[in-house]
């Protein structure tokens, strides 16, 4: 059974040294010697938040296989991933399109759909493509769903752990445009998570969601 080995504190205490740690960084540090394109910030970021989650679980003697991070039956877990991000997939654009039709706003665009819109080849996708199709599942996963989900869950059962992290999950993102979408698909990756009890499924599902919109963006294919 998926349970925390870490409390509420060390998630607060985790993203907050993200956030501080990064401002630093990419604000102090980086000016001193270059000029921190948007590819380094964001891998700036997503090792930030490996170091830190990894740090804090090994600090309480997590055991990252119990807590869904292996590759026992990953491929069983990956076609539930898929199916699940099908399913999520649809679900995320639906609510993008009754967002803009009910409440007539347009979204602010994230720098990455901007990259993918002015894309003319497909090489000119393969940064977009990592950011959004493998660093951002795997470390948002492993940061939301694995860290930031399981003490919530533990505190205030699963409905209610599911509904705070995906919350969370939105939050972080700072755009008020994806918030609503964000948590009903946030809640969808923490109940695969806890369904299946592999990370896998959720980073799957996650990749698969990122994946199929910047393919669509690029073919053409109108989210909205």
């Amino acid at each position: 059974m998926l349970k925390a080995t870490w409390n509420l504190k060390a998630v607060l205490a985790v993203h907050v040294l993200r956030l501080a740690a990064g401002i630093v960084v990419v604000r102090l540090v980086y000016p001193l010697f270059f000029e921190a394109s948007p590819l380094v910030i964001e891998l700036t970021d997503r090792t930030l938040v490996l170091v830190l989650v990894l740090w804090a679980i090994r600090n309480t003697r997590g055991d990252l296989a119990a807590l869904g991070l292996s590759l026992a039956n990953w491929p069983r877990n990956v076609v539930k991933g898929l199916a699940g991000g099908l399913v999520l997939l649809f679900i995320s654009l639906y609510s993008e399109r009754l967002y803009t039709t009910v409440l007539l706003v347009s979204p602010t665009q994230h720098p990455i759909v901007l990259e993918v819109q002015a894309a003319i080849s497909w090489e000119q996708l393969l940064i977009p493509l990592f950011l959004a199709g493998v660093a951002a599942p795997v470390t948002e996963e492993v940061l939301y769903r694995m860290f930031t989900f399981l003490p919530c869950k533990d505190k205030w059962g699963l409905w209610g752990g599911a509904l705070i992290s995906a919350g969370i999950f939105a939050l972080f993102h700072f755009n008020a445009y994806w918030l609503a979408e964000m948590i009903i698909v946030g809640i969808g990756f923490a109940l695969l998570y806890f369904w299946t009890g592999s990370l896998i499924t959720s980073i799957t599902a996650h990749s698969f969601i990122n994946t199929s919109k910047i393919v669509m963006m690029y073919l053409g294919v109108p989210l909205l």
